[in-house]
């Protein structure tokens, strides 16, 4: 019954980590689609009002005009994609994940253990044991 205990408990850790490892995938597929509609609008509304801005205000000519308005775009874009491509795994992940591996390990012993038990208390472990038996017997039994 150990064994399937502790498998089942390994898989439920392995269950935990592949939601966490969604939920972070989801979270930087999020941010990518933030940083892509983000760009998109900053393209298209933005353009105007910060090119007129650096015209006239800003006294700029109208190539460093437009130049300072695509750095602008440029500048969110790149903040987001880097947001997007963080890969950090949150602590409940990295605890599921030491727990899944200890579980993994105590698993593979619990198999090993309970093989070892079969063969010894099994038809091939009986017929060994006997045949030892009557070894030591005609040994001690010589004296």
């Amino acid at each position: 019954m150990k064994v399937i205990d502790v498998g089942q408990e390994a898989l439920q850790a392995q269950g935990e980590v592949m939601q966490r490892v969604a939920m972070r995938i989801g979270r930087r597929v999020a941010y990518f689609i933030i940083a892509a509609i983000f760009g998109l609008f900053a393209l298209v509304s933005f353009h105007a009002v910060l090119w007129a801005f650096a015209f006239s205000v800003l006294h700029f000519s109208a190539f460093a005009a437009a130049c300072s308005v695509l750095g602008l775009d440029l500048l969110f874009v790149i903040i987001f994609a880097l947001l997007g491509t963080r890969n950090i795994a949150d602590p409940v992940e990295f605890e599921a994940r030491l727990r899944r591996d200890r579980k993994m390990i105590e698993f593979k012993q619990t198999l090993a253990l309970s093989t070892i038990a079969g063969l010894l208390v099994g038809p091939i472990g009986r017929f060994t044991g006997r045949q030892v038996f009557e070894i030591l017997r005609n040994i001690f039994t010589r004296k």
